[in-house]
């Protein structure tokens, strides 16, 4: 792996780069009249949210603005953005949902937390068939390590799929200096989590990009926010997928404002979860779509025949 992903436009060579390295860079994903806008949504809303106590900066000096669906025309209109779900349809397949969309600002001091976006995936069972990590025992400091569940001498045969795909909206200049987003290429093929300390001179890299481009990372590749040397924070936005058999990120079917529902478009309240899939997510016989204010049966008696 001598030559690692550069930004690119041409969506082959995104595909190749996501199947070697976990991850790719979309060239020119956004103009720069759409960074602007998107940029003084962000900065308004966060100020606003400050301004009455619903926003910080967290200890690792990260601060989120979350559930950006709600926040403004400017970010559902890059929701459905083609180009990008194409490369999101390569790695999930046909059917996936809108897991969450945030914006991710790495002010100066931020600190590294390696990780994966599907931490809670239980490894595959080993060689003897034995489960290594029940699916309910998982947390986020748990599932992490060289050797999960004590299997010390057995490298994995088999790993787990991607069943996430996530993405970076850079709105700034992602740079080596200010935080870009850290990652080990070919890392989404080793069959675990990263471990803070003992992987920290795994080959991590900056996925160094300009403004306007997005970074898509599978779900088993290693990252992390990188270390802002600056003096000014650095801005992106975070919109994540998952496969429809998994728990979403947030929780559009209620957080999701009733006048953002009525506008929404049939593919995006699919993204939301309004659309069953399998025969999961929907109740008694209402069909392929769900809908706010209708409900499944209560409580019935027959009626008493003459």
């Amino acid at each position: 792996m001598a030559e690692l992903p550069e930004p690119t436009a041409d969506l082959g060579v995104a595909k190749r780069h996501m199947d070697e390295y976990g991850y790719c860079l979309l060239k020119d994903a956004l103009g720069p009249n759409q960074v602007d806008a998107l940029y003084s949504r962000v900065l308004d809303q966060l100020e606003a949210e400050v301004q009455i106590g619903m926003n910080n900066v967290m200890p690792d000096k990260k601060q989120l603005v979350r559930f950006l669906l709600n926040k403004g025309q400017v970010f559902r209109d890059i929701v459905l953005h083609q180009r990008v779900h194409d490369v999101i349809r390569h790695v999930l397949g046909k059917e996936y949902l809108l897991s969450a969309f945030h914006a991710h600002i790495a002010h100066p001091g931020t600190t590294t937390a390696f990780h994966t976006d599907q931490f809670w995936m239980p490894p595959p069972t080993n060689e003897r068939k034995q489960t290594l990590l029940k699916p309910g025992s998982v947390t986020r400091a748990g599932n992490r390590g060289h050797h999960v569940g004590g299997e010390r001498a057995m490298a994995p045969k088999t790993i787990a799929p991607a069943v996430v795909c996530n993405t970076m909206w850079m709105l700034d200049d992602f740079t080596a200096e200010n935080g870009a987003t850290l990652v080990v290429p070919g890392s989404h093929l080793s069959g675990r989590q990263p471990d803070h300390d003992l992987d920290s001179n795994a080959n991590w890299v900056p996925a160094t990009a300009s403004a306007g481009t997005v970074l898509a990372l599978e779900g088993r590749t290693w990252h992390s926010t990188g270390v802002n040397t600056t003096k000014r924070y650095r801005t992106g936005l975070t919109i994540n997928f998952c496969a429809p058999q998994f728990r979403q990120q947030e929780n559009f079917l209620l957080g999701t404002l009733p006048e953002v529902v009525a506008e929404a478009s049939p593919e995006l309240l699919a993204l939301m979860g309004f659309k069953a899939w399998q025969g999961y997510g929907g109740y008694e016989n209402h069909g392929q779509w769900v809908k706010r204010g209708e409900y499944a049966l209560g409580e019935l008696v027959p009626e008493q025949h003459a």
